[in-house]
């Protein structure tokens, strides 16, 4: 079982911090968790000290806890990505601009932005084909050894500062995981009128069911082992047809009773938000014939498969690597109003107490979606 010893979340080093001292959220190979000072120190991010060429202090108002983090915490791993040291966790943040590199002509001081969290090389192949969450080099925040951007204050690259206009900082935190559906949706190729079957009601699985509604499918039908994620679900977006998953049903009965739900109606396109195995297959078994099953959750490194209704169906199998291109889109549809994703959050903590909203995310008891960590001073939203 992980430890949940923390250091403290009223006090950093046994000094309570101030309003702006830089302070970070940090795990490590022993799965503690704890709050303690970061860099850039206040003093150096309020002047710019050590900027890079083309790189900007961002303060960072807020961040969304992704399931992720809470898998770094308590495994300490995801496939070959493996906390080896001290590591800051967080990737879904936005905050506002507080100093510039002198070469930086495309952002001001002041500009509130949200943080694309990677830094890739712009010379292999995917870069330069404009696939670069394929990048042989990335430098993705929070996955080890890549310090994330739960803390006070961020040096990160212009490019990747995405601005946001008037847009909350809680919405700007909220284009990471729509970018992630986004891509999901776009090379899915959902189109108007598409059944579609989403497997997994957590803050990816209702994003992907926001998208995919605003982009007309019908029906719709989201799947869950939570009775509580499905209720959300319901009330999140009315005429999505729920399906609470039973730990004794095959794949095949698991898709009998999806389609059912459906009115007999086979998905075109099953979102699988999960990555298990037992999904995976019944997402497989439910697709109907020259369907597809597209899987943006992450899962064990090996699993099993239906090789034969696979094949005998000519369903496609494809899997999804974070997204490209995707954040200017993000922030069109939520300062047009095409997509209001507000609902989601659930729970809002200060930095200083980041383990209790760690615990809270990483329990489904609690009845947590998207858990927001905040840094903001009194009046900022």
């Amino acid at each position: 079982m992980p430890s949940t010893t923390t250091a403290t979340t009223t006090k950093v080093n046994g000094v309570k911090p101030s309003a702006k001292a830089n302070i970070g959220v940090y795990t490590n190979p022993a799965h503690d968790l704890w709050v303690a000072d970061a860099l850039p120190s206040q003093e150096d991010a309020e002047s710019g000290k050590d900027l890079q060429p083309g790189e900007i202090t961002v303060a960072i108002k807020t961040t969304g806890i992704c399931g992720s983090d809470v898998h770094f915490w308590h495994h300490g791993r995801i496939g070959p990505m493996i906390v080896e040291d001290t590591h800051i966790l967080g990737h879904e943040s936005a905050g506002v601009v507080v100093a510039k590199h002198p070469s930086v002509i495309t952002h001001e001081l002041g500009d509130r932005v949200a943080v694309e969290p990677n830094i890739i090389c712009n010379e292999c192949e995917p870069c330069l084909t404009g696939r670069y969450n394929g990048c042989e080099k990335v430098a993705f925040r929070s996955t080890p050894p890549v310090p994330g951007l739960l803390r006070r204050y961020v040096n990160h690259p212009a490019v990747w500062c995405h601005k946001i206009g008037d847009m909350s900082y809680e919405d700007g935190a909220l284009l990471e995981p729509l970018s992630v559906a986004l891509a999901g949706i776009q090379r899915a190729n959902i189109t108007l009128g598409d059944s579609v079957l989403i497997c997994g009601a957590g803050p990816i699985g209702l994003v992907t069911l926001a998208c995919v509604k605003a982009a007309g499918a019908e029906p719709i039908v989201i799947t869950d082992i939570d009775e509580g994620r499905l209720a959300f679900a319901k009330e999140f977006c009315p005429s999505v047809r729920t399906l609470k998953v039973e730990f004794g049903d095959s794949p095949e009965q698991f898709a009998e009773k999806a389609v059912k739900l459906a009115g007999g109606v086979e998905p075109a396109v099953c979102m699988e938000c999960t990555g298990v195995e037992s999904s995976v297959a019944g997402a497989i078994h439910a697709a109907k014939f020259g369907g597809k099953v597209f899987v943006i959750g992450v899962g064990r490194p090996e699993i099993k498969i239906p090789f034969m209704r696979l094949s005998t169906r000519e369903v496609d199998l494809q899997f999804q690597y974070r997204y490209a291109n995707t954040w200017p889109r993000a922030i069109r549809l939520l300062q047009g109003k095409v997509l209001d994703l507000s609902k989601l959050v659930t729970h809002r903590f200060r930095l200083e107490d980041a383990v209790d909203a760690f615990k809270v995310a990483a329990n489904p008891k609690e009845g947590g979606i998207k858990v927001m960590i905040h840094s903001m001073e009194e009046g900022e939203r």
